[in-house]
């Protein structure tokens, strides 16, 4: 995580939004040229300007941690004509944007760090520069005084963010929270061709109603245990699964909510198989209490892009188009630093990384 577990979802769900924003100066706001940059900077937005050193650190950074759970094979990786390496060059683009963006909106609401803060921001920087071998300070061209500023940027982001969804605290129902705990009996009524999908012949869809009708029948008059005859006849992957509104087939969804515990369902056909359901329960509390964190989480991530949105449209913001060219992802084998961001998270934040 690169902060609270709030501001992370915000910096992955704009991050599209803003590398349009910063590459091309779209939505109807004033745009500078791309000459007046000093030597080595990389994109101005407001007051903010990036350095080369700034980019590469955070570029780096997450280039290494891609490589450590997918391999260096991952930048062969291409989807819709963009390269895996061209993904992670604007994502990295994208973060280190918004993270001088939501500075630059902290230092107009008047926040600062407090001197514990400061302490806080210090001591990460020097445990993060201290970490760095010979090669990657000469290929980052950077010290521990601009590792101390880009910690204080991203503190003052996450205050930032902290002031804008402060208040937001909805109360939500279990209803409209709820997950039904529901242990089903799942056969197909049709399969995969490549995208294609093929039903059973109606022979064979009426023999699998038929065997449902059949088990149905003994769960009913208790002359046949539904986990039981689930271990035999499932062909889902689960047979025990819990799930909220919006998250199944609308038909399964609707059926499974109705249920009292231990109720039995109807036959549910879908477009690919038939649904049995024994309900375990009609409120599983934990997914429900999980499910309500995730509702205030999405209402407090819409709140802060609404206000995120407007101040980001009031920015002059550029990029070194030159420069930018010239970014490439590290193939030395000497640089393989991957803990900027979790330096950052486990001095500031102790209490999320222990979570």
């Amino acid at each position: 995580m690169f902060y609270k577990t709030g501001t992370y979802k915000i910096f992955k769900s704009v991050v599209a939004l803003l590398v349009i924003f910063i590459l091309t100066g779209c939505g109807g706001t004033q745009v500078v040229l791309t000459t007046g940059f000093d030597k080595d900077e990389i994109f101005v937005v407001g007051t903010e300007r990036c350095s080369l050193s700034e980019l590469e650190i955070y570029l780096v950074n997450i280039q290494k941690t891609y490589e450590n759970v997918f391999g260096e094979e991952i930048w062969d990786v291409t989807s819709d004509g963009v390269t895996f390496e061209e993904s992670i060059k604007n994502t990295a683009l994208a973060q280190i944007a918004q993270v001088k963006t939501m500075y630059l909106m902290a230092l107009d609401r008047g926040l600062e760090l407090d001197e514990e803060e400061k302490e806080l921001v210090k001591s990460a920087a020097q445990e993060y520069y201290s970490s760095l071998n010979e090669s990657e300070v000469t290929a980052f061209g950077a010290d521990e005084e601009l590792i101390e500023k880009m910690y204080s940027q991203m503190a003052l982001a996450q205050k930032a963010y902290d002031e804008i969804i402060r208040d937001i605290s909805p109360e939500i129902s279990d209803d409209e929270a709820r997950f039904v705990k529901v242990r089903i009996i799942y056969m197909r009524t049709a399969y995969h061709n490549g995208s294609s999908l093929i039903p059973y012949a109606d022979s064979d869809r009426d023999a699998v109603f038929n065997t449902l009708v059949t088990l149905r029948n003994g769960f009913l008059d208790g002359s046949l245990d539904f986990e039981t005859e689930a271990a035999k006849y499932n062909e889902a992957d689960e047979s025990v699964i819990s799930f909220g509104k919006g998250m199944m087939d609308e038909a399964v969804e609707a059926e499974a909510f109705s249920l009292p515990n231990d109720g039995i369902s109807n036959i549910v056909s879908t477009s690919d198989g038939m649904y049995l359901m024994q309900c375990i329960s009609t409120l599983d509390r934990a997914q429900t209490d999980a499910n309500k964190m995730l509702i205030t989480e999405k209402l407090r991530d819409e709140a802060f892009e609404k206000v995120y949105d407007e101040y980001l449209g009031s920015l002059i913001r550029n990029l070194n188009t030159d420069l930018w060219k010239t970014v490439t992802l590290s193939s030395d084998p000497e640089i393989a630093t991957c803990s900027f961001f979790e330096t950052f998270e486990k001095n500031l934040y102790p209490e999320e990384t222990d979570g």
